[in-house]
């Protein structure tokens, strides 16, 4: 589908103004007034994501509720990062729900179940965080039509920027 001149034009000569006007912390600023999320939040997931978008919201007013069926937080840090985040969640007054059940989402918010006990989380923003997983189909396809490829990042299951450098460093040392 082709744009029309006009629009090409505008995209074309207006993003980089736009780039340089919002800019990440004018973006920051902004959300400690405003943000089109609710004041009363469920995060349904605890990866290391969602962890961080529960802090950054509580940071701004928000009231937040992780959830998550797993028994731990942000399984792919290790101890002394995963306790960091968890005094963080404590002063910003973050609720973590592990080990628990979703067994609805209701307009008024998340029905949980855990230990045989049936409660609702109010919430007026709701947030699926999901768990990641990796995905190599692209790498698959390219494969299957001859083309060299290395696999690198989250691409090959989750992991931190440490894996991410690692393996597109031992990517590069195989390149001759």
């Amino acid at each position: 589908h082709r744009l029309r001149p006009w629009v090409h034009g505008a995209i074309k000569h207006g993003m980089p103004l736009a780039q340089k006007i919002i800019t990440p912390k004018l973006l920051r600023d902004i959300s400690r007034v405003w943000m089109p999320i609710g004041h009363e939040v469920v995060i349904i997931g605890a990866d290391l994501a969602a962890i961080e978008l529960a802090e950054f919201l509580s940071a701004r007013k928000r009231r937040v509720h992780v959830l998550d069926n797993g028994k731990k937080i942000i399984p792919e840090v290790g101890k002394k990062r995963r306790n960091e985040h968890m005094d963080r969640l404590d002063r910003l007054q973050v609720t973590v729900n592990t080990s628990v059940d979703i067994v609805e989402i209701t307009k008024g918010g998340v029905v949980i179940k855990a230990s045989g006990i049936q409660r609702t989380i109010k919430a007026n923003t709701i947030i699926v965080a999901g768990h990641p997983e990796g995905d190599t189909t692209l790498a698959n396809v390219l494969e299957g039509e001859g083309i060299k490829v290395q696999s690198i990042g989250d691409c090959t299951g989750l992991g931190l920027i440490v894996k991410a450098t690692r393996s597109a460093a031992e990517a590069v040392a195989k390149i001759g």
